[in-house]
């Protein structure tokens, strides 16, 4: 199993959140959920995080799993917290940055262009930090060079205006998003996938008013779930299968990278409709009828704990409500 995968696995621990009854931590999590929602103020939003961190810090699993579930989603933070600062221009103005893009200061940016283009092809494994510090690079040329430059090869001056609103609003994005994924993973590396399927088939059962079979629904998720890592490490074996055949997916044009990721969702569809056949073959010679009544040989008991923990959640939801309302 590739330990680069957050979701779907499961990290054993003896942490008093381990001990846990899944249906107490589904509830806790979507009420904190709720609550990250309807806080409005960064201060506020830093304390949960805070305390999010020390329920990490609790569960005696490794703090750079938690920071792993961050490195899928890096791209899509880093693309929305540059949108807030560039487009959105409201409130109070905090700063305002002028460049002046010469001839000089555009052969340095190509220069660092070409020298992070050779670094992630020698050295893959840091191609974020690289880009980051590129783009941090390519800052400070164009804040501090400029003023030992000639104007008169000046190609464009252009100006980047720092709001408050647009900084508090990226800041939101970046916390509670952080927030969520931590709280998420913890869920999930906590909790065997039995037992989040059986919590959560309890906790929908008051769907059988309606003829939803809860026991289905369950059932998904938790096959979703598993599944997840399988199909992840299914297709790094077809990139490695592929790699051996010659298919370079980091060198090849643009046109060729289409052909070739069109190559790799072809037996990933078939590899997913196989996975499926074959699941449905054993769950049906096994019996597994999803209509019938079904039991479990560990039957959910809710102790002490799980009764002191979503008091606890539940009177922190108040507390953030009553802060939204007069705060």
């Amino acid at each position: 199993m590739n330990s680069k995968v957050i979701f779907g696995q499961y990290y054993n621990s003896d942490s008093w959140i381990h001990k846990l009854d899944p249906r107490t931590k589904i509830v806790c999590i979507m009420l904190f959920m709720i609550g990250v929602f309807l806080l409005d103020s960064l201060y506020a939003l830093l304390g949960l995080l805070a305390l999010v961190c020390i329920l990490v810090l609790s569960s005696k699993i490794p703090f750079i799993k938690f920071l792993r579930s961050l490195k899928m989603v890096a791209f899509l933070l880093i693309f929305a917290f540059a949108c807030q600062i560039l487009f959105r221009k409201t409130g109070e103005l905090l700063h305002s940055f002028s460049f002046n893009l010469t001839v000089i200061n555009l052969s340095f940016i190509v220069l660092l262009l070409v020298l992070f283009i050779i670094w992630c092809k020698f050295i893959k494994k840091t191609k974020l930090l690289m880009f980051l510090v590129f783009i941090f690079l390519s800052f400070v040329l164009q804040s501090y060079i400029n003023g030992s430059l000639s104007y008169d090869y000046l190609i464009v001056s252009y100006k980047i205006d720092i709001y408050k609103d647009s900084l508090e609003s990226s800041l939101f994005i970046l916390l509670r998003i952080m927030s969520l994924l931590f709280m998420s993973s913890l869920l999930t590396l906590s909790t065997k996938p039995t037992d989040l399927n059986n919590g959560l088939e309890h906790l929908l059962a008051p769907l059988k008013i309606f003829k939803v079979n809860p026991a289905v629904i369950s059932m998904m998720v938790s096959i979703a779930l598993r599944n997840i890592p399988t199909l992840i490490n299914e297709a790094n074996k077809v990139l490695k299968a592929q790699a051996s055949r010659g298919v370079d997916f980091n060198e090849a044009k643009l046109k060729e990278k289409i052909s070739q990721i069109i190559s790799l969702i072809v037996p990933m569809f078939i590899i997913s409709y196989q996975k499926a056949a074959d699941l449905s073959d054993a769950m049906e010679a096994r019996g597994y009828d999803p209509n019938g009544k079904r039991t479990s040989i560990n039957e959910l008991h809710m102790k002490l704990l799980d009764y002191i923990s979503i008091i606890i959640t539940i009177a922190l939801l108040v507390l953030l409500i009553v802060y939204r309302i007069i705060g």
